[in-house]
């Protein structure tokens, strides 16, 4: 299902370039008369077209289903519009979901139109026949997993089946979208679903939802919404959720009328469409607009960090471990390392290298761990014979799906990493949005602490959600 996905941004590319030379097509206009409800009576549910191919998966293992064409007793879903085209920022896609409020399922509806919104506006009552089309499903694996308790939420999606035994979109003449896509009178006031990012379900995809207290990542401001010189197609940028100091990324396409503007730096509500990446493999939110984030609140949430002050030096070298001797995680539990995973599995960090550089790994991916933390600890580094400490190090981010990286410092280690209090470190903390990004380097100023330090890495991420691959490289602390 990937692959169409990619065509349709493609296409999208090639849309908005050839647009500006087009001259404005009035067919796609709604002829302006009176809207009548339409003769439709039908209890089928977005929850059942989800449920009809989870029972085609569990009868012959395949990701679709068409349903059968009869012109004398048509099967129509209805549901409601959440998506809008109008800032750009969804392209030939309709997300309907089953209810104005508090909704138990959602769909995205693939359509050869650019501009839904004129006709399908945000919170219209739709109904989609289902003759003839066919309904996919994606959750990013190369083997798809599906099933009633499926702990992986992907995507349903609903269109005309190619010849290339993919989902793809229905065309749009007046025919073929009439017959697949009727409008009711009913206007509604969808209410957004208030989620926190960890209670994310296979309910909540393809539904609006809102973070009801979020904010940009500290590390984020600054920078547009897609108009950044690396964004590509989509800008990712993460949201931090105040009172869980979870992630998620808001996803935001470079064709959108509004990549360009400033992300607000204020904390509030994120409202958008709960969705997946378009290889379907972590949680994204997307708004159908900047009015969403109503991040007006001057008063951040940003985590307290270590706030040391003065001078710092790199006269004498303290500590310094650059992980080129080491070839086996396991020769750091000889060396007073603490290596942990603190929630039940046994995915731990591990010794890696690329071009003869040697550095400590960590990922969710693979491990099937939900959720997955472990910890990377120092041995003691003590600070009594010096002053004016700094400690510095280096990481890179691969494959991004969330910030789940935290670096910490303490006085009072206790030899665990959970009963420790710890003081959180303002590292730099790079995202990466795909193959092998580069180090970058944090350097923190610790002078005002004493005695054994340790500094500590913690990874709280899970499998098939935040997945994020870190290397942790060249942990030194100087002084003078």
């Amino acid at each position: 299902m990937k692959t169409n996905k990619i065509l349709s941004i493609l296409s999208f590319f090639i849309f908005s370039i050839t647009i500006i030379s087009c001259v404005e097509d009035n067919s796609f206009e709604t002829p302006n008369i009176k809207l009548e409800e339409p003769n439709i009576t039908t209890s089928f549910t977005v929850a059942k077209v989800h449920n009809d191919l989870i029972q085609a998966y569990n009868s012959n293992g395949d990701l679709t289903l068409t349903y059968f064409a009869d012109e004398n007793n048509p099967t129509y879903v209805t549901g409601y519009v959440v998506s809008s085209d109008a800032a750009g920022n969804f392209f030939r896609t309709l997300v309907i979901q089953d209810a104005a409020e508090n909704p138990t399922a959602g769909i995205e509806l693939l359509v050869n139109n650019s501009s839904l919104s004129e006709s399908f506006e945000i919170g219209r009552k739709v109904y989609i026949r289902l003759d003839g089309l066919t309904v996919s499903y994606d959750d990013g694996e190369s083997t798809s997993f599906i099933n009633p308790t499926n702990t992986v939420p992907g995507v349903f999606t609903l269109g005309l089946l190619s010849n290339e035994n993919r989902v793809d979109d229905i065309p749009y003449t007046s025919e073929e979208q009439r017959r697949a896509l009727v409008k009711s009178t009913e206007l509604a006031t969808i209410v957004p679903t208030e989620i926190k990012i960890g209670e994310i379900e296979q309910k909540h995809v393809n539904t609006l939802v809102s973070l009801p207290s979020a904010q940009f990542d500290k590390e984020e401001l600054g920078k547009t919404f897609a108009g950044e010189p690396n964004d590509e197609f989509d800008g990712f940028r993460t949201i931090f959720e105040c009172e869980t100091e979870a992630t998620i990324p808001l996803q935001t396409s470079t064709f959108s009328s509004f990549k360009s503007n400033k992300l607000p730096e204020g904390q509030g509500t994120a409202t958008g469409v709960l969705a997946k990446d378009f290889r379907a493999e972590f949680f994204v939110l997307i708004a159908n607009n900047p009015v969403e984030l109503d991040f007006s609140n001057s008063e951040r949430c940003d985590p307290i960090v270590l706030d040391c002050t003065g001078a710092t030096s790199t006269d004498v070298t303290v500590f310094e471990e650059d992980f080129q001797t080491i070839t086996n995680e396991a020769q750091l539990d000889g060396l007073g390392w603490t290596n942990v995973n603190v929630s039940g599995g046994s995915e731990r960090y591990e010794d890696s290298s690329f071009s003869g550089n040697r550095y400590m790994k960590i990922s969710a991916f693979g491990t099937g761990e939900d959720p997955m933390e472990a910890w990377l600890v120092t041995p003691a580094i003590n600070l009594d014979g010096t002053t004016e400490e700094v400690l510095t190090f280096d990481v890179s981010a691969n494959f991004e799906s969330g910030k789940v990286l935290t670096a910490f410092i303490t006085e009072n280690y206790t030899g665990d990493p959970t009963t420790t209090e710890w003081v959180q470190i303002d590292a730099n903390i790079p995202t990466g949005d795909g193959g092998f990004g580069d180090f970058v380097s944090s350097s923190i100023n610790i002078s005002c602490l004493s005695g054994d330090v340790h500094v500590a890495f913690k990874y709280l991420g899970s499998a098939d959600n935040m997945e994020t691959r870190y290397h942790i490289d060249n942990i030194k602390v100087t002084g003078k």
